[in-house]
């Protein structure tokens, strides 16, 4: 055998012993192309490998994982999965030196105030309300006969929606909840699409897409 045809023979085997990624035309890095105010990225690793970031206002998403690619067709999976964030109802708040505790009072794990979190409540009358909390949480301007029988709660920058919290007995206040973030910065790719278009590409994240575009 003659070394050229040798060398020939080792080539075709190292190709197909490699991962498709790496001969993968896509592996690479993609930048965001949503306009001034976003900015992130995605790098396609040769050897099977992402890694993403975004940056939107307030909005800032890391993921790391692997990515396939079968006939033009890319997917990106997150590895190790991330531990979602969670509502659950905290201890009532009681009254202060003649102060009112807040109706609504949202707070993180480690016993700090959170705001601007949208909220929604049912009332025994049947009536619902919605609105969003301050640092010192939210209060009925009037307080009345109000007697609240359900809660649910949405955390707007990362979309973090409770379940339904059922208050029985109805309570008039001092309902806190408590937001344990865990991963909340890190995206759930589950076997998501990165798509080639014509003279783009389309990141979708569930529901929401992200064009990109090559970096050079």
């Amino acid at each position: 055998m003659t070394k050229l045809l040798r060398l020939a023979l080792l080539s075709l085997i190292l190709a197909f012993a490699c991962p498709a990624e790496a001969r993968s035309p896509y592996a690479g890095r993609y930048r965001v192309a949503e306009g001034p105010d976003v900015a992130g990225g995605l790098e396609l690793g040769a050897d099977g490998h992402f890694r993403y970031f975004l940056s939107a206002g307030a909005l800032d998403q890391h993921a790391d994982g692997t990515w396939t690619e079968t006939g033009g067709d890319i997917r990106l999976t997150t590895d190790p999965r991330p531990v979602p964030p969670s509502f659950a109802r905290g201890p009532d708040a009681m009254p202060e030196a003649g102060k009112d505790a807040p109706t609504i009072h949202v707070r993180l794990a480690d016993g700090r105030d959170l705001a601007g979190v949208d909220f929604r409540i049912g009332l025994t009358t049947g009536a619902s309300m919605a609105g969003y909390t301050q640092a010192e949480g939210w209060s009925f301007e009037e307080q009345g006969e109000k007697r609240i029988v359900w809660v649910e709660l949405v955390e707007p920058i990362y979309d973090v929606a409770s379940p339904r919290f059922i208050i029985d007995p109805p309570a008039a206040g001092g309902l806190v909840f408590v937001l344990t973030p865990n991963d909340i910065e890190v995206v759930d790719f589950r076997n998501d699409r990165f798509e080639k278009r014509s003279d783009d590409f389309v990141l979708h994240l569930g529901e929401r897409t992200l064009r990109m575009v090559r970096a050079k």
